[in-house]
């Protein structure tokens, strides 16, 4: 793939078709996680206070908030990526990894279009996470 040193200003490896693939891709992976978002605004919360008739049920309410509460974190997580991904796929930047500078493939875009890195930097970068 070529390297961002040896493209011209403002040119990019993605041809227009492709943008527009990946763009329409990036708003309609938001518009459900809207949709995802507003059906459990749409759901009553579960009561996680115990219930003195039946312990076991206090628990399993109380792991069902837990885990409602992690599924919106992560869709607001990948809600930021993409929207900041909506607002580069038709600029001079997207589709060039953020570490190595290096195309990122379509293929891998296609997967991911929010990627802001290659396959091995993303690779890298993970590793680099505190866990």
């Amino acid at each position: 793939p070529p390297h961002r040193d040896q493209r011209m200003p403002y040119r990019s490896f993605l041809s227009p078709a492709q943008r527009a693939a990946l763009a329409l891709q990036l708003q309609s992976r938001f518009a459900e996680l809207a949709r995802s978002r507003a059906a459990r605004m749409r759901v009553p919360a579960l009561d996680a206070t115990p219930q003195a008739q039946d312990p076991d049920e206090a628990g399993r309410r109380a792991a069902a908030g837990e885990v409602d509460a992690a599924v919106a974190d992560l869709d607001g997580s990948e809600s930021a990526a993409i929207a900041s991904a909506m607002q580069r796929v038709h600029g001079s930047d997207y589709g060039w990894c953020a570490d190595c500078e290096a195309a990122i493939p379509f293929a891998r875009l296609s997967a991911e279009p929010q990627a802001l890195r290659c396959a091995a930097c993303q690779t890298n970068h993970e590793q680099e996470l505190p866990t």
